[in-house]
């Protein structure tokens, strides 16, 4: 069994309030997922964030996110 995590909301989300600034990149958000998570779980990050844009939880502005809102809180 290979160690490492999913991704999930949550955890992309705990990514955003770790983050040094408003708007973060998906280099940053990628870089850092491949640090934690299970390889290849990485590739379900633009499609997750797009979503999760879609649910008014993420803005996206010029190819960087910023965290609207936790939903988890």
């Amino acid at each position: 069994m290979e160690k490492g995590k999913t991704l999930t909301e949550r955890y992309l989300v705990a990514l955003f309030k770790r983050g040094k600034a408003d708007y973060l990149p998906v280099s940053y958000l990628k870089e850092q997922g491949d640090k934690v998570l299970i390889k290849g779980e990485s590739d379900n990050l633009l499609p997750m964030l797009a979503a999760m844009v879609q649910q008014g939880i993420f803005e996206e502005k010029g190819g960087e996110y910023k965290l609207l809102k936790d939903p988890f809180e």
